[in-house]
């Protein structure tokens, strides 16, 4: 995850400023569809990762501006953690 967070970042989120968020959105649907598409991915032997699945084209589209949420999710307190049993 660590390694796809600093692909996004390189190659998408830092590569130009964006005047809308509907200009955001759209250029992060080309990325993501780039990304699992066309890019190769050295841990797939320089295949993208569509190569990886069988009979599937499908392509991201954001067509819709984000809702806003009804409610602010509440962050998980550190004394709700659940201790792994053994």
């Amino acid at each position: 995850m660590e390694r796809f967070n600093g692909t996004l970042a390189r190659e998408w989120a830092y590569v130009r400023a964006y005047t809308s968020e509907q200009e955001r959105r759209a250029a992060l649907a080309n990325f993501l569809n780039y990304y699992n598409h066309e890019r190769p991915h050295s841990a797939l032997g320089g295949r993208p990762p569509i190569s990886r699945t069988s009979g599937s084209d499908y392509r991201i589209v954001f067509d819709q501006p984000p809702k806003p949420l009804d409610t602010i999710p509440q962050q998980l307190a550190f004394e709700d953690a659940v201790e792994p049993t053994s």
